[in-house]
């Protein structure tokens, strides 16, 4: 039997490239796992500094999935200018009784909660300062005092900034009171609008919080008892309803949309409660729950955002005659509120 030299070197050669291209893809298997393993390894690491950190992104993340807003640092310039302004209309219009009830922010109120440790600006000082600051006219109306006497109960979202539906029933007693207006006697009718609520703060828990204590929440209203019949026209687009409420928005990505629809510029409701007794409500999106609560005490009602509606103070009050402003913020709001200013310079 013959061999042929060179078909034997042939045959070698394709008996060696099998053999290459198999350690080579060994190698490439070996660095993708190796890859995959340092990918993971840097995720987990991530993943528990993170969870070490109790503030991020101006919130603090506290036990039981609670978070926090920090509270805001005043801009004393446009504080000084609002008070000047809210003068300027008492002076243009003494018939005028103005109030201001300012929401302060969890981390004020119930500040137990916090992680330990945590640096938080004292909110309480702020408020203080900032009703120092306003013309002796106005009347002001200390909610932190009322909202710390209940520290304990449910006040605000688990993960957002708003007053819970019991908090809200705080606030307006507060207003009521204060403003000398009806305050309704009967009992309060609580309606479940939502028990999968997830706020604005979620996206800011940790991981742990995320995967092992995402608990939704309650959205709750209360109605107090024999309110009277209303209806409320949404001056923006002319359109009138017969509800405060937008079931439509609960699923949204904007559950809290479910008060008038989303912060509308101008509302109007009208109720028979015929008093005669016209409030205008200025105020940001923290108003939204509790202006609901004043329908039995007001014929009409007046609520006003200034951050979307271009109006100006003074042509409102030309136009709806009220006996009384109520200026309604969260303190966070205030305390960088441009808007307002804008709308009483006008």
């Amino acid at each position: 039997m013959t061999f042929d030299k060179k078909a034997g070197r042939e045959l070698r050669q394709q008996d060696e490239r099998p053999q290459r291209s198999g350690s080579g893809k060994g190698a490439g298997r070996i660095l993708l796992v190796l890859l995959c393993v340092l990918l993971a390894g840097g995720g987990t690491a991530l993943m528990y500094f993170d969870q070490q950190r109790d503030y991020r992104h101006g919130v603090y993340r506290c036990e039981g999935g609670r978070m926090m807003e920090e509270p805001a640092a005043p801009d004393e310039a446009a504080v000084r200018e609002t008070a000047d302004g809210i003068q300027a209309i008492a002076a243009a219009h003494p018939e005028l009784t103005q109030y201001m009830m300012l929401v302060p922010a969890a981390a004020c109120v119930q500040s137990v909660y916090l992680p330990s440790g945590a640096d938080v600006r004292d909110q309480a000082a702020d408020l203080a300062a900032i009703r120092q600051t306003m013309p002796t006219g106005l009347t002001w109306i200390d909610l932190l005092e009322v909202l710390a006497g209940h520290a304990g109960e449910k006040l605000y979202y688990a993960t957002d900034t708003w007053l819970t539906g019991w908090g809200s029933r705080y606030a307006a007693k507060a207003a009521l009171t204060s403003m000398e207006a009806y305050v309704p006697t009967g009992s309060d009718k609580c309606f479940l609008l939502s028990d999968t609520f997830q706020g604005k703060l979620a996206k800011d828990r940790d991981p742990g919080q995320r995967f092992f204590q995402r608990k939704a929440e309650r959205l709750e209203i209360y109605v107090p008892e024999g309110e009277p019949v209303f209806y409320r026209e949404d001056v923006a687009t002319g359109r009138q309803y017969a509800s405060i409420y937008s079931a439509d928005a609960l699923a949204t990505a904007e559950p809290y949309d479910v008060f008038f629809g989303g912060e509308r510029p101008l509302t109007e409701i009208h109720s028979t409660a015929a008093n005669g007794e016209t409030l205008l409500v200025v105020g940001d999106r923290t108003a939204d729950s509790v202006v609901p609560l004043f329908v039995s005490s007001y014929e009409n009602i007046i609520l006003m955002h200034p951050a979307r509606c271009g109006k100006s103070l003074e042509s409102l009050i030309r136009k709806y005659q009220p006996g009384q402003i109520l200026y309604l913020y969260g303190a966070n709001a205030f305390m960088q509120d441009r808007a307002l200013l804008h709308a009483l310079r006008q």
